[in-house]
């Protein structure tokens, strides 16, 4: 018997959510978070790939982890952590940046293991379904080694979308491809300054990574109102770090990489993080293209280019 799983699409992201979750309309949002609250929120966002009713029988899932993670035998490959339930391209298979203006280069080859975790949905070839352990006790794997497509039928509010379809079927901006020539660069090495005076050396004018997140001033020659404007955000500047808006993270808690000094998906963005207080992307269902704020871990999202701006002295 043919197994479904429900989701809705968000047809001007190209992504999904649980179609059960949501009406037309519902409005999520919030203003500000405060420091020490807990970055959730995944089940209410488009990274809930699993079903939360059952009425299209027994095929469907009420699990939400299970379509990026496993308690047990996990994808290992690449260094893939924690608990990955994913297949995921090779490092190879990408076009890394390059060289960058300051000089940093990117080698092929070099996408570090939380991007490949993000891009094993995200590079318009992987299917959704390609898990190691499908969900439910009885579509598990004894050590079943391999991910593989499950075979899935995605349905968008009762409109079949067919089986193992990947991001290039729904396109929109999250189809990030294997090209990342045309992207941040991921996996770059993070040159930032030596103290929060001396830039020598500096990299993209990039701050010094034991900077505390939250004394970054993000106002300095911004009108009077920006102290008070988005909820005073741009002032708190708190990030979602750790799993919490975390007051005293510093950039270097954001980068990852093997000496944790490099610049990865996860740098910026917190898949957990249903992030509903960007200014620029209000969240009605529905009817808001970037209703999860684009998960970014900062507070306010990039509302005046406060994410681009906490680590680079613009």
């Amino acid at each position: 018997m043919k197994r479904f799983l429900t989701v809705a699409l968000a047809a001007s992201m190209g992504v999904f959510v649980a179609g059960s979750a949501f009406a037309a309309g519902d409005t999520f949002s919030a203003s500000t978070y405060n420091a020490g609250d807990p970055a959730t929120g995944i089940i209410a966002s488009r990274h809930n790939l699993g079903s939360l009713t059952n009425h299209l029988g027994t095929g469907d899932t009420t699990e939400i982890c299970v379509f990026c993670h496993t308690p047990h035998f996990t994808n290992t490959a690449n260094s893939l952590k924690p608990m990955w339930n994913r297949g995921t391209a090779a490092p190879t298979s990408f076009t890394t940046y390059g060289t960058t203006i300051g000089g940093t280069t990117i080698a092929s080859g070099d996408i570090g293991s939380t991007s490949l975790a993000c891009l094993s949905c995200h590079d318009g070839v992987t299917a959704f379904d390609n898990l190691v352990n499908g969900p439910g006790k009885a579509n598990a794997g004894i050590d079943p080694g391999t991910a593989i497509n499950q075979g899935w039928n995605f349905v968008d509010e009762g409109t079949a979308l067919g089986a193992s379809i990947n991001m290039t079927t729904v396109g929109g901006r999250t189809l990030i491809g294997l090209d990342l020539s045309n992207d941040h660069p991921m996996s770059v090495v993070y040159n930032g300054a030596t103290s929060s005076t001396d830039f020598t050396g500096s990299r993209a004018s990039l701050r010094a990574s034991n900077t505390t997140i939250s004394t970054v001033d993000l106002t300095s020659n911004l009108a009077s109102s920006a102290t008070t404007f988005d909820g005073g955000n741009l002032t708190k500047n708190l990030w979602a770090v750790k799993g919490f808006v975390n007051p005293d993270a510093t950039i270097a808690d954001v980068l990852r990489g093997p000496s944790n000094n490099r610049v990865e998906c996860s740098s910026c963005h917190d898949p957990h993080f249903n992030n509903k207080s960007w200014n620029e992307a209000d969240s009605t269902w529905g009817t808001e293209a970037n209703s999860n704020g684009n998960f970014l871990r900062r507070v306010g999202g990039n509302t005046g280019s406060g994410v681009c701006r906490t680590c680079h002295a613009k």
